[in-house]
């Protein structure tokens, strides 16, 4: 049996980048479907939102200051 390679671990920093990126293409995705007026995708989009802000919320305090000061140089 070939052995499988072994994810690598991104860094919290990494992380915390990411799912910052993450939130802010939702919003755009959100203000792009909401002229179609589909309550599911909003429904959806909104699940998938509440997802991601958990995420941030779960990442040490360091990072959240870090991600807050991002979100201040780069408000949506």
């Amino acid at each position: 049996m070939a052995e499988k390679s072994r994810k690598r671990r991104i860094s919290t920093k990494q992380r915390a980048s990411t799912l910052f990126h993450l939130w802010h293409n939702l919003q755009d995705i959100k203000n792009e479907t909401a002229p179609l007026k589909d309550s599911e995708l909003g429904l959806l989009m909104g699940m998938v939102e509440l997802l991601v802000e958990e995420r941030i919320a779960g990442l040490n305090v360091v990072n959240g200051a870090a991600l807050a000061a991002m979100e201040a140089a780069h408000p949506h």
